[in-house]
């Protein structure tokens, strides 16, 4: 399959694999570069649905940033369409009351692949969770996929890694960094 299924982990090579493979995709299939300033026009209608408490405006919101057949894929689970992405920002809400998905960094385009970093900000301002998104973007340049990782940090790598394939592991007791 090119995507998860309901209850499968994003923590292996093979769903790695699935990513790019799905993003390869929809490269190939839409061709799109992204225009930075149309992107940010999106990405704002699309924090102001994860904003969006009352169903039906978010629904609307949701259909003006991402495609019908649009997805967020979860740590656990794949949301498809309006309905499911609108099931999981009710969920965000329930989770994380009072708090909002905001922009915390620049962006970095790759034809029609945008990375960001993100954060949810509580009531009084401070940041509870921060993490990294990969959006794929539709030929109308509309939100076909989001992938989001939360609290991220890359492990090293393996000891047992090829040296010549690696950037060297520190060992403890080691004065390298």
């Amino acid at each position: 399959p090119d995507r998860p299924t309901r209850g499968s982990s994003f923590h292996s090579i093979g769903a790695a694999r699935r990513l790019l493979h799905s993003l390869d995709r929809i490269h190939r299939s839409t061709n799109v570069t992204v225009d930075s300033s149309a992107f940010f026009a999106v990405l704002e209608i699309y924090l102001e649905a994860f904003a969006e408490h009352e169903p039906v405006r978010c629904g609307e919101l949701l259909a003006r940033c991402f495609t019908a057949d649009g997805e967020i894929w979860g740590l656990n689970r794949l949301f498809v369409g309006y309905t499911a992405i609108s099931e999981k920002i009710a969920a965000f809400h329930a989770n994380w009351p009072h708090c909002r998905l905001v922009l915390a960094t620049g962006i970095v385009t790759f034809d029609n692949v945008v990375r960001l970093g993100n954060a949810l900000v509580g009531p009084d301002g401070s940041v509870r969770a921060r993490g990294e998104t990969i959006f794929a973007l539709a030929p109308d340049g509309r939100i076909r996929r989001v992938v989001p990782f939360w609290e991220a940090k890359l492990p090293s790598v393996p000891e047992s890694w090829p040296a010549h394939l690696g950037v060297p592991v520190p060992r403890e007791g080691s004065d390298a960094a």
